[in-house]
């Protein structure tokens, strides 16, 4: 099964570091490096939107490619604890498209897409209709197509409190699969939350 990401250069640390070290070698990744149109890389800073839109251009030519099939689409800002693919394919089950939690919304950085007319339609309209960033523009649009959450197993720090993580402790899942660190704002925050979830993980597994 394919799966897709994109970086600019303010993200690749957490591609090479986080991402591609811990994604289980289950996947054929298919990454792209876009511009960084994105001083900062910080969420809603300028030039936000022009990346978010690189995201949704490739949403649509991943279910182009892959029409009749699956992928999935990941966020960089996401580590792996253990395999994944079999179990979001039994989550999708018989709908067209599964996201993370978001709590407030379905999560345009982390889902597995059946690739058909509905879900073509609905990326096409995400190109066509866009606002604000790629998942704005997603919960505008995902009522197109047959939808649902991924479970908690897929975690945030949003699961924990709806706000920004600014160094609150919190606790993992003990089926957790993947952590997503959204709900964290700057490159540096994301980078410790990760490494402190990959602790929190060893420690409850009693891994060195």
């Amino acid at each position: 099964m394919k799966v897709y990401t994109t970086y600019t250069p303010s993200h690749k640390i957490m591609y090479d570091n986080y991402f591609l070290k811990t994604l289980p070698d289950e996947f054929d990744v298919h990454a792209y490096e876009i511009p960084q149109e994105c001083d900062t890389g910080d969420f809603y800073s300028d030039g936000w939107d022009k990346t978010c839109y690189r995201k949704v251009e490739l949403f649509y030519k991943a279910c182009e490619e892959n029409m009749g099939d699956f992928f999935v689409f990941l966020d960089v800002d996401i580590q792996f604890f253990k395999n994944i693919k079999d179990l979001l394919l039994e989550e999708l089950g018989d709908f067209d498209i599964a996201c993370q939690d978001d709590i407030t919304t379905f999560s345009s950085g982390q889902f597995i897409c059946r690739c058909n007319d509905r879900t073509l339609n609905m990326f096409a309209n995400m190109k066509q209709h866009y606002r604000l960033e790629d998942q704005t523009t997603l919960n505008d649009h995902i009522w197109l197509c047959r939808h649902k959450f991924l479970s908690r197993k897929f975690f945030t720090f949003g699961h924990t409190m709806t706000k920004p993580w600014e160094g609150e402790d919190f606790d993992l899942p003990e089926d957790v699969v993947s952590h997503h660190a959204n709900w964290v704002i700057g490159i540096d925050r994301k980078i410790k939350i990760m490494d402190i979830a990959r602790e929190k993980y060893n420690a409850m597994k009693g891994l060195s």
